[in-house]
């Protein structure tokens, strides 16, 4: 299939569903992640689908009646760094969006790792979207930062957060601070745990993968800054080797995962890494 028929494809999917993942397109159309978020990328540019971290949405047509989907009610805007609200990112209460079972799990797992009292970390990841809807009704006092744009406004409800936004360089596609600014702003900051999510994680070689090599220099930097680092690895991420290399499995206290093949979780412990399975 030619790339143009396989994008004019994909926005039938975006029509039907309302939202995809780049994991799931990937595997429908048998080509790389990287293909499909360049496939993306186009239809994004011409008007024919909103871009998410991971994914993207179905774009409403002008004068189209407003449907039902997997994205919230507002209208695309342009991403700006006031704590507004993020258009990128799916409502995590809605329970249709494709794939997301298995990060809601892990959020949950990862929620009994926080301690009251606990300043923590939270990176660019759509699993880290749902822990901060964990956090925001527990009544857990924590101090949170983060260099994705949508934890703060999500934490905003709960007075025992304190929510604090890097800042940086905004990348829109990711809704997120990454790059040099951004390492640089948290070269002072230190956290007793950090959830750092991943583009894909080989058991095989034990690397960690992150979008992009900003990305994941950020992710790098917060690992070497906080005294407990946790990966967050559904079980879509394992197999997957596309992107920046970050980390190695060993250079985190635990993967917390919903993995359930005993050979996958193997090849996590035998590098002396913990799995926490939910």
């Amino acid at each position: 299939m030619f790339p143009k028929q396989r994008r004019e494809k994909i926005v039938q999917i975006l029509d039907e569903q309302g939202h995809a993942t780049v994991e799931e397109l990937a595997a429908r159309f048998s080509v790389s992640v990287d293909s499909i978020r360049k496939d993306l990328g186009v239809l994004a540019k011409d008007g024919l689908c909103r871009r998410e971290y991971g994914g993207a949405h179905r774009m409403e047509r002008e004068g189209e009646p407003q449907r039902m989907s997997t994205a919230r009610g507002d209208a695309a805007t342009p991403v700006s760094p006031a704590l507004s609200d993020s258009p990128a990112i799916a409502d995590v209460n809605d329970d249709t969006i494709l794939g997301d079972e298995g990060r809601r799990a892990v959020a949950a797992r990862a929620y009994m790792e926080i301690n009251d009292g606990d300043a923590i970390f939270l990176d660019i990841s759509r699993t880290n979207i749902y822990l901060a809807d964990i956090i925001a009704k527990g009544d857990k006092r924590l101090i949170v930062t983060t260099n994705m744009m949508d934890i703060p406004r999500r934490l905003s409800g709960n007075p025992k957060v304190t929510a604090l936004l890097t800042g940086g360089v905004l990348n829109p596609q990711l809704t997120g601070f990454i790059g040099s600014a951004s390492i640089s702003l948290l070269e002072p900051l230190l956290f007793a745990k950090a959830f750092i999510g991943c583009n894909g994680c080989s058991v095989d070689d034990h690397s960690v993968m992150a979008d992009s090599m900003d990305d994941g220099l950020v992710k790098e930097k917060v690992l070497h800054n906080a005294s407990y680092c946790f990966l967050l690895a559904d079980h879509a991420k394992f197999g997957i080797k596309n992107g920046y290399r970050f980390a190695s499995i060993n250079d985190f206290s635990a993967v917390i995962t919903d993995e359930k093949d005993l050979g996958v979780l193997g090849k996590i412990t035998s590098t002396g890494t913990p799995a926490l399975c939910c």
